[in-house]
């Protein structure tokens, strides 16, 4: 193999047909004395080869005439040889030289002198990260273990993404399996009731993180106090969830106002309140519709109750909380996430319970975009490490991706989509549109800071978990009974 051009950070490399079984994702490198030039393969072309047009033609013609060459000398094969040539195109990545890693450095090496190898992508990732501090196994590559930091995960902002079926929520239960084994704090929005099963064997018995895996019902188990919640809370969720009026906001708060310095703040005190205080009947009827349905759902009670500080201190060596919202309407759904939010940022605040990860499945369904600031920025310094799990990569706003650290590409054909990920700032537009329609089930491009800010293709692993969630098909189901 030879260099054959470079164009920015593109380079495309002459292959001769013996050197063309590669694959998209694999890493190879141009050597020459104590220096390497690294690059990734993103696509193979044709060679465009002078006179290439008039061989062929010239060939078909043969074949249909059912004439044979002769060809004492065997120059035939080398013809043929140079004719099926093909292009490597790749990615530069880095430069290391005998001291280090150079990612700035405009070296390009000999094209005639250097020699151009494969070369493992867990030796790359020794050049480009170093030793972890954590090290967790993902799955694997191209034959080979491969870990991520999971130091480089805490206080940074993850997405990912892919269509339906692709394997994201797989990867994210064996993100938080490998966390909390590590003694992690992790919270978890379920939206399909699906990580309940974290805790439990394949074959139904206890696993090795059961005792930490806490499944959270709202209107069941997952219940908070009135007072706990607070006159500010209660605000955002009449604001943002309900659509509530300004001025219905601002009699609510006076009212509220008044309950509380009388000691008499209880939901029917709270709703008898409205129904008796002189103010107008449409700002009343506003109110009443709202507040039955927001405290009619049986997630906030009577009293001081806060479930969130016992959750998370019911352990020492980590917990995954699971807040199940498969079951609830959308307005409580979106109810919950709003208290669960203020109350883990409170308690954050006032360091009485541990940082955590924050995993938002499906997070487009009930993360509003009044959220996002929260949670990209405010939450994130409070300690915080955000994990954005979606389909719908165009429903994020281009905030999430500018200050995204890392990012799990699954399998995507839509322009659209493509162009959406393609904003992500640790990898480049085409690498994104070249590797993400080629992926296959189960198989993730990561990239970011928890593998040296480089793209590394893997193959995510299984875990002896119940793995809730897969994709439910009735010819299997007809199958499994023949």
């Amino acid at each position: 193999m030879k260099i054959l051009r470079k164009s920015n950070g593109t380079f495309e490399i002459l292959a001769l047909p013996g050197d063309t079984e590669i694959e998209r994702g694999e890493y190879i490198a141009a050597v020459e004395g104590d220096k390497t030039l690294i690059l990734e393969v993103i696509d193979i072309e044709y060679a465009d080869i002078p006179g290439l047009l008039e061989d062929l033609l010239r060939e078909l013609t043969l074949q249909k005439a059912s004439i044979s060459v002769y060809d004492p000398h065997g120059v035939n094969s080398i013809t043929h040889s140079i004719r099926e040539s093909k292009v490597i195109v790749a990615k530069l990545r880095t430069v290391v030289w005998r001291e280090g890693v150079r990612s700035n450095s405009l070296w390009i090496p000999s094209r005639f002198s250097s020699k151009i190898q494969r070369i493992p992508t867990s030796e790359v990732l020794r050049h480009v990260r170093g030793d972890t501090l954590i090290p967790i196994v993902i799955g694997e590559s191209f034959g080979e273990a491969i870990t991520i930091d999971a130091a480089a995960l805490d206080n940074s902002l993850t997405i990912v993404t892919g269509r339906k079926g692709t394997g994201k929520s797989h990867c994210v239960k064996v993100l938080l399996y490998e966390l909390v084994k590590q003694g992690c704090y992790a919270l978890v929005f379920d939206i399909n009731g699906e990580y309940s099963g974290l805790g439990e064997a394949r074959e139904g018995a206890p696993n090795e993180v059961s005792e930490r895996i806490i499944v959270a019902r709202p209107c069941i188990d997952f219940r908070v106090g009135l007072e706990t919640i607070g006159l500010d809370v209660v605000i955002d969720i009449l604001e943002h969830v309900y659509a509530t009026p300004q001025n219905s906001l601002r009699e609510f708060a006076r009212l509220w106002e008044h309950l509380e310095k009388r000691g008499r703040l209880t939901i029917e005190e709270l709703l008898s309140e409205v129904r008796r205080t002189h103010m107008n009947e449409a700002v009343r009827e506003a109110l009443i519709s709202r507040l039955h349905s927001m405290l009619g759902s049986g997630f906030i009670v009577d009293g001081d109750h806060d479930p969130i500080y016992g959750l998370f201190n019911r352990r020492e060596d980590g917990v995954v909380v699971v807040v199940d919202l498969s079951r609830l309407r959308p307005m409580v759904r979106r109810m919950v996430v709003e208290y669960v939010l203020s109350g883990v940022s409170r308690h954050l605040s006032e360091n009485s319970i541990p940082p955590l990860f924050l995993v938002s499945e499906e997070a487009h369904l009930y993360v509003g975009e009044t959220y996002w600031e929260d949670i990209v920025t405010r939450m994130r310094h409070l300690g915080i490490s955000p994990i954005f799990v979606t389909n719908q990569p165009d429903s994020i706003p281009e905030l999430i991706y500018r200050q995204a650290d890392n990012l799990f590409l699954f399998n995507f054909i839509n322009e659209n989509d493509l162009e959406a990920l393609s904003k992500f700032s640790h990898v480049d537009a085409e690498t994104v549109k070249k590797i993400a329609p080629a992926l296959e089930l189960g198989q993730a491009l990561i990239v970011g800071s928890i593998v040296g800010n480089i793209p590394v293709l893997v193959r995510i692993k299984d875990i002896d978990a119940k793995l809730m969630g897969r994709t439910k098909k009735f010819f299997e189901t007809v199958k499994q009974k023949v």
